[in-house]
């Protein structure tokens, strides 16, 4: 049998691990308030909005991924896991490490992307497990089918890109009507600075490829309105479902309230 394993900032809820069957999810952890946390599942979090200072973020306890493999491992499972990029945390190294303290069949796969990206490619191996694809033909698809998924996004203020050090350009702004475009795809590229809403939403709806066959609109916080990017979207791809998320508490304290954007998932052949 094999077994699924990834981490918090995958977003599912507790149904949906339970939907799944064979996902385990191994939490992300942060600090807000003055507290730390583990990231639970997307409905065990409480209200973690406002965001409020001093906050941070760290990945994973090694032990938790140590315990989770064994666990799996000893039951017969093989293990392929997929964590967040590897350019946004040590979550993959931490990972990478564990496998070789547990031994048995474990693949430890760098999904170069985050949240909801992470969404789409998990729930593209959760379907390759039940379709019956065997473990190494699975691995490869999977290793093909990441680079088959990206993210747009938006941030009202730059402030928490800039205090966790994931943004490494100096162009982007949002002072007065402007507000940056982002791209992810293994790492944060700035794409343009928009002015007006209308032109930020024309911008990151034009960075989606005509061939997306599943797409996820996120927000950070419940309270975000996402309603006329919906609709465009809805617009220019009348025939794909959008699905609609709010993203966990590590995510938010990265890109900050207000922050909204979109993942895909294209078609292409992964076969061989």
């Amino acid at each position: 049998m094999i077994a699924i394993v990834t981490d918090s900032s995958v977003g599912y809820s507790a149904a949906e691990i339970s939907d799944r069957g064979i996902v385990t999810e191994v939490p992300l952890n942060y600090r807000l308030r003055g507290k730390n946390f583990e990231e639970k599942t997307s409905d065990k979090n409480g209200k973690f909005i406002p965001l409020e200072a001093p906050f941070g973020t760290a990945q994973p306890a090694l032990n938790n991924f140590i315990r989770t493999f064994s666990s799996l491992v000893s039951k017969g499972c093989d293990v392929i896991c997929i964590v967040l990029s590897s350019s946004l945390s040590g979550t993959y190294s931490s990972a990478k490490f564990a496998a070789t303290q547990v031994g048995g069949n474990i693949y430890v796969l760098d999904s170069h992307t985050i949240g909801d990206g992470m969404h789409l490619l998990v729930d593209e191996a959760v379907n390759l497990v039940k379709a019956g694809v065997e473990f190494n033909k699975a691995v490869k698809m999977l290793e093909k089918l990441k680079n088959n998924i990206g993210i747009v996004f938006t941030v009202e203020t730059l402030e928490n890109l800039q205090s966790g050090g994931r943004l490494i350009t100096k162009k982007a702004k949002t002072n007065l009507n402007f507000r940056p475009v982002f791209e992810m795809k293994n790492k944060i590229v700035f794409k343009d600075n928009t002015r007006g809403v209308r032109e930020r939403l024309e911008e990151m709806i034009a960075l989606i490829p005509e061939n997306s066959r599943r797409i996820i609109v996120s927000r950070c916080g419940e309270e975000t309105d996402v309603s006329e990017f919906t609709r465009m979207i809805k617009e220019r791809f009348p025939s794909v479902y959008i699905h609609q998320r709010v993203v966990g508490p590590v995510l938010s304290i990265h890109v900050g309230a207000g922050a909204f954007g979109v993942a895909y998932i294209v078609n292409a052949d992964v076969r061989g």
